[in-house]
């Protein structure tokens, strides 16, 4: 056991720990004090310095605001009367042949800086009658009294005059983006516009383009659309000093398809049939097929390219035949066939008719047939045609089947039936 010496000592020892550790805490806490304090001042004296740069910025710009001198080029050339030609069927062309125009202005810095943008020439044109060339002179518009006008670098103003006339044009509806799995037909409800304009400019005009984004649709429904003039060759008119349209939008009908893709099978028409026929192994469609839309529920299997006039050197380009329910997008209505195409004959022939899918342990045997078979001019005979009957899945006894043809473009001119005994 301790005696009491011992243990006064030991007391001693640990106040003398605790006591250095107060002091070294107090010295660590001081450190980061002046720190801090040394941060805030550096922060306060950045703050003041901006701050009073922007009061001695705006000392100078607006308490010290000197009296300059200075050149305002390119300055606008505003006509007074304009509205009033076109209504006397006439309109200003060309502007953009006016030479540069520049005036040189005293006042308040200030002043200029907030009036510039707004100093102009005017030039009134209300005494202009009839079409031609003038030179007109024109007078500086200042916006306040406070800037004036020292010298106008510039003279008379030539303009050039021409008629104003009007042309209807028609705008078509221009698809970009996708729908998957889907396809679009935009119609445009109204598509004729009326435009006026100086005929120079008017004659560049071929048309309107408006154009609608598919891919951002989720029904049927009709939008406004702007729509924006186009050239011959379809580019878009970008310098326009004089044109004016009735509108400036059209309203376009949306309709969304299922996608699907069908094959093209060419046809004569009526008139064609009764005297040729297509042999369709040499034929060639280009596209083979095409991507349309359809109605749901709508069960079309193929379209046609109808053939209406014998094609030079065996190739022409045809339109495709609608079916009820189906949209063809008008980029892929007309296909190209490479077809040969020869003379028709009807020719009767006396056939014996083969039987075939004969169901196993049964026989089966048809009455031989007159038919009216068409083809290839000087090669129908019996030896390049072969009649048959289906009769697979059928038990003993007779029926009366469909007679069907075997044969390199063949076929039947009528519907004909033949007797047929299974056993």
């Amino acid at each position: 056991m301790m005696d009491k010496d011992e243990k006064i000592e030991k007391k001693r020892n640990e106040d003398g720990v605790e006591q250095s550790e107060n002091v070294l805490r107090t010295d660590n806490e001081t450190d980061k004090n002046k720190k801090n304090k040394h941060h805030t001042k550096k922060v306060r004296t950045i703050s003041l310095s901006i701050f009073l740069a922007v009061i001695v910025w705006f000392t100078v710009i607006y308490v010290n605001d000197p009296d300059i001198t200075t050149t305002v080029s390119d300055l606008d050339v505003r006509f007074i009367g304009e509205m009033a030609m076109r209504e006397k069927g006439l309109v200003i062309t060309n502007k953009k042949k006016i030479p540069s125009l520049s005036v040189v202005v005293t006042g308040k810095r200030s002043d200029l800086m907030n009036f510039m943008d707004d100093i102009y020439v005017q030039v009134n044109v209300d005494d202009v009658n009839s079409t031609g060339e003038y030179t007109l002179s024109g007078t500086i518009s200042i916006p306040t009294t406070r800037i004036t006008v020292e010298r106008e670098n510039y003279g008379d103003i030539p303009i050039e005059v021409e008629r104003l006339v009007s042309k209807d044009i028609n705008v078509t509806v221009k698809q970009t983006g996708t729908l998957k799995n889907k396809v679009v037909h935009s119609v445009i409800d109204d598509p004729n516009v009326t435009i006026t304009g100086a005929a120079s400019e008017l004659d560049n005009v071929a048309g309107g383009v408006a154009t609608v984004d598919i891919s951002n649709l989720e029904g049927n429904g009709v939008e406004s659309v702007n729509y924006l003039l186009v050239n011959e060759s379809g580019g878009f008119i970008e310098d326009n000093e004089t044109l004016e349209s009735t509108r400036s939008s059209v309203n376009i009908s949306n309709k969304i398809y299922n996608a699907k893709t069908l094959t093209v099978v060419p046809a004569l028409t009526a008139e064609l049939e009764a005297e040729y026929l297509i042999k369709n192994n040499k034929t060639v469609v280009t596209p083979q097929s095409i991507t349309v839309g359809t109605e749901e529920g709508n069960n079309t299997e193929y379209l046609v390219a109808r053939i209406d006039s014998l094609p030079k050197n065996g190739e022409g380009e045809y339109e495709v035949e609608v079916p009820g329910g189906v949209y063809i997008p008008e980029d892929v209505r007309r296909v190209k066939v490479r077809a040969d195409i020869v003379k028709k004959s009807i020719v009767q022939l006396d056939l014996s008719v083969q039987t075939e899918n004969v169901p196993q342990g049964l026989t089966a045997s048809a009455d031989s047939v007159t038919v009216m078979v068409w083809g290839e001019e000087g090669k129908v005979n019996q030896d390049t045609v072969q009649a048959y009957v289906d009769v697979s899945g059928l038990g003993k006894g007779t029926y009366s089947l469909p007679v069907k043809l075997k044969g390199e473009n063949v076929g039947l001119q009528d519907n004909y039936t033949v007797n047929v005994n299974v056993e």
